[in-house]
């Protein structure tokens, strides 16, 4: 199996799992209990070639955590970061129930293809590849909105700073997202 092949099989079970626990707890009154489960899809980020799928469990009314997997769908002589995993923990400073306002804490790990070329031969030979695994810390600032339908959008606005010798150097948190909850 590929790489990106792996991560994406690995990405899926890490946020079905979560599913499973949560629907064997499910009461009979479902009104009372506020929704705790979010998936979004980040319409932004598709189009700079690093599609985003977002999971967040909000823990309270103001906290959430999540979890935000990228993988490139370009070519890697065009971008270095074959995948983003970033974990990251939510304040909200909103009215509605995991709502408004929010910053945004995170830790990115960045999957990437560094190209390694050789200037010394002529003719040139084919660019080599060094891959790597770098991570880093990040914040972010957005809104979240939810209508009566428990379907989610969101703005956000970030970044974050890779530590050792990435190719990068930091990842950018840019975002709209569209998704629901459950």
């Amino acid at each position: 199996m590929s790489f990106p092949r792996q991560l994406v099989i690995y990405s899926m079970l890490v946020l079905l799992l979560p599913l499973q626990a949560v629907s064997q707890n499910m009461n009979n009154d479902k009104m009372a209990q506020p929704k705790k489960n979010e998936m979004r899809v980040n319409l932004f980020s598709g189009l700079l070639g690093l599609p985003e799928l977002n999971y967040e469990r909000l823990l309270n009314e103001n906290s959430g955590l999540g979890l935000a997997i990228s993988v490139a769908a370009e070519n890697k002589e065009l971008m270095a970061t074959r995948a983003l995993v970033l974990p990251y923990y939510r304040m909200y400073f909103g009215k509605k129930y995991a709502s408004g306002f929010f910053i945004e804490g995170n830790m990115g790990f960045s999957f990437e293809q560094q190209p390694n070329y050789n200037w010394s031969v002529w003719p040139r030979p084919p660019v080599q590849y060094n891959s790597g695994v770098y991570y880093g810390l990040g914040s972010a600032i957005g809104v979240k909105l939810e209508n009566r339908n428990r379907l989610i959008g969101e703005v956000f606005l970030g970044g974050g700073r890779l530590f050792g010798d990435s190719y990068d150097g930091g990842y950018l948190r840019i975002g709209v997202c569209l998704g629901g909850r459950w």
